[in-house]
């Protein structure tokens, strides 16, 4: 499994890749806007993101904010976005994560 951990709700840079006005977490954000916010753009190992069947996106606190499976990934420049299938309404979204992300990188493979 791959986990992206977000930090705090920030703007994002202007002319955002993926057409986002801000990244990170904030408090009741939805799924979808987790979803939006922790699919890219990250520097990971291609490959490796691909031989993953899900993502969780969790925030630094190790909750589970949404999980979807991954279908692909999209290249922008040298870093790479997350294709997949929100897997809406999980179990293990809103609960702590049972793989806590102890690393200061934002990815991590599980």
């Amino acid at each position: 499994m791959l986990q992206i951990q977000l930090g705090p709700e920030r703007p994002a840079e202007p002319g955002d890749r993926l057409g986002r006005s801000t990244i990170g977490w904030r408090p009741g954000m939805t799924e979808d806007e987790a979803w939006q916010a922790g699919r890219g753009i990250w520097k990971f190992n291609a490959d490796r993101a691909l031989a993953q069947d899900e993502v969780q996106i969790v925030n630094t606190e190790g909750l589970v904010l949404a999980v979807a499976t991954i279908t692909g990934i999209s290249k922008h420049g040298d870093r790479y976005a997350l294709e997949g299938e929100l897997l809406r309404g999980d179990a293990r979204v809103g609960k702590p994560t049972t793989t806590p992300h102890r690393s200061r990188n934002s990815v991590a493979y599980f």
